[in-house]
Protein backbone atom coordinates (compact mmCIF):
# COMPACT_ATOMS: atom_id res chain seq x y z
CA UNK A 1 0.00 0.00 0.00
CA UNK A 2 0.85 3.78 -0.72
CA UNK A 3 0.92 5.17 2.32
CA UNK A 4 1.36 9.62 2.37
CA UNK A 5 4.06 11.60 3.39
CA UNK A 6 4.88 11.40 7.31
CA UNK A 7 5.18 14.71 9.54
CA UNK A 8 8.78 13.43 10.56
CA UNK A 9 11.35 15.66 12.00
CA UNK A 10 13.36 16.00 8.78
CA UNK A 11 9.73 16.73 6.87
CA UNK A 12 9.34 19.76 9.93
CA UNK A 13 12.48 20.99 9.66
CA UNK A 14 12.73 20.87 5.87
CA UNK A 15 10.48 24.18 5.43
CA UNK A 16 12.37 26.16 7.84
CA UNK A 17 16.15 25.10 5.22
CA UNK A 18 14.05 26.66 2.65
CA UNK A 19 12.62 29.63 4.51
CA UNK A 20 16.05 30.46 5.48
CA UNK A 21 17.38 29.86 2.04
CA UNK A 22 14.78 32.89 0.95
CA UNK A 23 16.58 34.82 3.60
CA UNK A 24 20.15 33.57 3.60
CA UNK A 25 21.60 36.52 1.70
CA UNK A 26 19.76 40.26 3.08
CA UNK A 27 21.37 42.97 1.93
CA UNK A 28 20.43 46.28 3.55
CA UNK A 29 20.49 48.82 1.34
CA UNK A 30 21.90 52.23 3.52
CA UNK A 31 22.73 55.56 3.19
CA UNK A 32 26.22 55.16 1.03
CA UNK A 33 26.23 53.67 -2.85
CA UNK A 34 26.71 49.99 -2.82
CA UNK A 35 28.97 48.27 -0.26
CA UNK A 36 30.70 50.80 1.59
CA UNK A 37 33.86 50.42 3.87
CA UNK A 38 31.95 49.78 7.14
CA UNK A 39 30.87 46.36 6.06
CA UNK A 40 28.50 45.07 8.95
CA UNK A 41 27.68 41.61 8.84
CA UNK A 42 25.34 39.72 11.20
CA UNK A 43 23.91 35.50 11.35
CA UNK A 44 21.08 34.30 12.66
CA UNK A 45 19.32 31.26 13.38
CA UNK A 46 16.29 30.21 11.63
CA UNK A 47 15.78 27.06 13.83
CA UNK A 48 15.67 29.13 16.91
CA UNK A 49 13.20 32.02 15.29
CA UNK A 50 10.72 29.35 13.85
CA UNK A 51 11.01 27.46 17.57
CA UNK A 52 10.89 30.22 19.80
CA UNK A 53 8.34 32.77 18.05
CA UNK A 54 4.78 32.44 18.41
CA UNK A 55 4.56 32.91 14.71
CA UNK A 56 6.94 30.10 14.10
CA UNK A 57 5.01 27.63 16.46
CA UNK A 58 1.82 28.51 15.15
CA UNK A 59 3.16 28.40 11.17
CA UNK A 60 4.14 24.38 12.41
CA UNK A 61 1.10 23.56 14.58
CA UNK A 62 -0.90 24.35 11.57
CA UNK A 63 0.72 22.37 8.70
CA UNK A 64 1.05 19.30 11.93
CA UNK A 65 -2.73 19.85 12.21
CA UNK A 66 -3.64 19.56 8.62
CA UNK A 67 -1.40 16.50 7.90
CA UNK A 68 -3.11 15.17 11.11
CA UNK A 69 -6.57 15.54 9.44
CA UNK A 70 -5.73 13.72 6.33
CA UNK A 71 -4.16 11.69 7.90
CA UNK A 72 -6.97 10.08 10.00
CA UNK A 73 -8.74 9.46 6.47
CA UNK A 74 -5.87 7.57 4.86
CA UNK A 75 -5.58 5.43 7.69
CA UNK A 76 -9.41 5.04 7.53
CA UNK A 77 -9.30 3.58 3.68
CA UNK A 78 -6.04 1.46 4.46
CA UNK A 79 -8.19 -0.33 7.12
CA UNK A 80 -11.19 -0.77 4.47
CA UNK A 81 -8.64 -2.55 2.29
CA UNK A 82 -6.83 -4.72 4.85
CA UNK A 83 -10.37 -5.96 5.49
CA UNK A 84 -10.62 -6.29 1.80
CA UNK A 85 -7.29 -8.40 1.94
CA UNK A 86 -8.66 -10.06 4.46
CA UNK A 87 -11.99 -11.47 2.98
CA UNK A 88 -9.92 -12.48 -0.19
CA UNK A 89 -7.40 -14.35 1.90
CA UNK A 90 -10.00 -15.89 3.95
CA UNK A 91 -13.26 -16.03 1.63
CA UNK A 92 -11.52 -16.66 -1.65
CA UNK A 93 -10.98 -20.10 -1.89
CA UNK A 94 -14.16 -20.82 -0.70
CA UNK A 95 -16.29 -19.01 -3.70
CA UNK A 96 -16.08 -19.61 -7.21
CA UNK A 97 -13.88 -18.73 -9.66
CA UNK A 98 -15.99 -15.77 -10.81
CA UNK A 99 -17.47 -14.89 -7.79
CA UNK A 100 -13.59 -15.01 -6.74
CA UNK A 101 -12.74 -12.82 -9.54
CA UNK A 102 -15.72 -10.37 -9.14
CA UNK A 103 -14.27 -10.01 -5.46
CA UNK A 104 -10.59 -9.63 -6.97
CA UNK A 105 -11.62 -6.86 -9.42
CA UNK A 106 -13.53 -4.75 -6.46
CA UNK A 107 -10.98 -4.90 -4.72
CA UNK A 108 -8.56 -3.46 -7.23
CA UNK A 109 -10.66 -0.84 -8.02
CA UNK A 110 -10.54 -0.05 -4.39
CA UNK A 111 -6.76 -0.02 -4.29
CA UNK A 112 -6.91 3.06 -7.07
CA UNK A 113 -9.14 4.94 -5.83
CA UNK A 114 -7.22 4.76 -2.54
CA UNK A 115 -3.92 5.50 -4.51
CA UNK A 116 -5.57 8.29 -6.36
CA UNK A 117 -6.86 9.69 -3.26
CA UNK A 118 -3.33 9.43 -1.35
CA UNK A 119 -2.30 11.49 -4.67
CA UNK A 120 -4.34 13.75 -4.06
CA UNK A 121 -3.80 14.52 -0.60
CA UNK A 122 0.17 14.93 -1.14
CA UNK A 123 -0.55 17.06 -3.64
CA UNK A 124 -2.17 18.99 -1.34
CA UNK A 125 -0.03 18.58 1.88
CA UNK A 126 3.18 20.19 -0.30
CA UNK A 127 0.87 23.17 -1.92
CA UNK A 128 -0.46 23.85 2.16
CA UNK A 129 3.58 23.68 3.14
CA UNK A 130 4.62 26.01 0.46
CA UNK A 131 1.85 28.42 1.10
CA UNK A 132 2.34 28.44 4.78
CA UNK A 133 6.32 29.05 3.96
CA UNK A 134 5.78 31.47 1.71
CA UNK A 135 3.84 33.61 4.75
CA UNK A 136 6.25 32.64 6.97
CA UNK A 137 9.00 33.29 4.80
CA UNK A 138 7.45 36.84 4.22
CA UNK A 139 7.39 38.05 7.58
CA UNK A 140 10.52 36.59 8.36
CA UNK A 141 12.03 38.96 6.12
CA UNK A 142 10.66 41.67 7.26
CA UNK A 143 11.48 41.70 10.89
CA UNK A 144 15.30 40.73 9.40
CA UNK A 145 15.61 43.95 7.40
CA UNK A 146 13.82 46.34 10.33
CA UNK A 147 16.75 44.20 12.84
CA UNK A 148 19.29 44.88 10.16
CA UNK A 149 18.21 48.63 9.41
CA UNK A 150 17.70 49.40 13.23
CA UNK A 151 21.68 47.87 13.95
CA UNK A 152 22.94 49.48 10.52
CA UNK A 153 24.06 45.29 8.81
CA UNK A 154 24.97 45.71 5.80
CA UNK A 155 24.74 41.37 5.00
CA UNK A 156 22.93 38.68 7.13
CA UNK A 157 23.51 35.03 6.95
CA UNK A 158 21.14 32.40 7.84
CA UNK A 159 23.30 29.91 9.63
CA UNK A 160 21.57 26.27 8.11
CA UNK A 161 23.24 22.93 9.50
CA UNK A 162 23.68 20.93 6.07
CA UNK A 163 24.82 23.96 3.69
CA UNK A 164 28.49 24.86 4.94
CA UNK A 165 27.58 28.61 4.44
CA UNK A 166 28.08 29.66 7.63
CA UNK A 167 31.28 27.72 9.08
CA UNK A 168 31.92 29.74 11.73
CA UNK A 169 30.69 33.56 13.46
CA UNK A 170 31.73 35.38 16.35
CA UNK A 171 28.58 35.51 18.77
CA UNK A 172 28.54 39.14 18.56
CA UNK A 173 27.34 38.92 14.95
CA UNK A 174 24.47 36.65 16.01
CA UNK A 175 21.43 38.74 16.00
CA UNK A 176 18.97 35.88 16.50
CA UNK A 177 17.34 37.09 19.78
CA UNK A 178 16.35 41.02 18.38
CA UNK A 179 14.79 38.93 15.33
CA UNK A 180 12.62 37.03 17.46
CA UNK A 181 11.72 39.61 19.52
CA UNK A 182 11.01 41.71 16.37
CA UNK A 183 9.22 39.19 14.72
CA UNK A 184 7.13 38.42 18.00
CA UNK A 185 6.50 42.50 18.66
CA UNK A 186 5.22 42.50 14.63
CA UNK A 187 2.94 39.53 15.23
CA UNK A 188 1.01 41.01 18.01
CA UNK A 189 1.64 44.57 17.02
CA UNK A 190 -0.81 43.19 14.08
CA UNK A 191 -3.20 41.07 16.17
CA UNK A 192 -3.73 44.35 18.47
CA UNK A 193 -5.17 46.71 15.34
CA UNK A 194 -8.82 47.30 15.35
CA UNK A 195 -10.72 46.05 12.68
CA UNK A 196 -11.89 49.43 10.66
CA UNK A 197 -15.20 49.84 10.23
CA UNK A 198 -17.30 49.59 6.86
CA UNK A 199 -17.92 53.85 6.37
CA UNK A 200 -21.78 54.66 6.51
CA UNK A 201 -23.51 55.21 3.43
CA UNK A 202 -24.84 58.72 3.22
Amino acid sequence: MIRMLNWTGRHKTGWIVRIAAIVVLLIVSLSSPGLSEDLKIAVIDPDRVANETALGKRMKATLTKYLEARQKVIDTDEATLRGLEDELRTQGPLLSADAREAKQESYQREVIVYQQKVNVINRELQERRRTESDKYAKLLRAAVARVAKQGKFTLVLAKMPDSGLVLFHHGSLDITSQVIKELDRAGKTSKAEPKRKPKEKP
